[in-house]
């Protein structure tokens, strides 16, 4: 295992972790935001390193955009959950 993939499952969990902390919520969404955490730190990473944006580098590896569009793939993720049809709530109760 490289340290680039090290990088990437140990700041997709971080940011996982504190997005589903913020959100409040631990529910069958979750690992949709896994794998939306994932390629947003993967692409995040791409993107800053062909943009040339260093904030904070670790190696090659670019920190704070990854951080940001992990949580930016995430937040979509939510949000377009949220848009799916609403659950019936008396129907459950029966």
């Amino acid at each position: 295992m490289t340290p680039w993939m090290v990088l990437v499952a140990f700041v997709a969990a971080i940011n996982l972790t504190a997005f589903t902390a913020l959100r409040g919520k631990w529910d069958r969404r979750v690992i949709l935001l896994a794998l939306a955490s994932v390629l947003g730190t993967i692409a995040g990473n791409a993107v800053a390193a062909r943009t040339g944006l260093e904030l904070v580098r670790i190696g090659d590896f670019h920190l704070v955009a990854a951080c940001l569009a992990a949580q930016l793939a995430m937040l979509v993720t939510d949000l377009l959950g949220h848009l799916g049809p609403a659950r019936d709530v008396e129907r459950e109760d029966r």
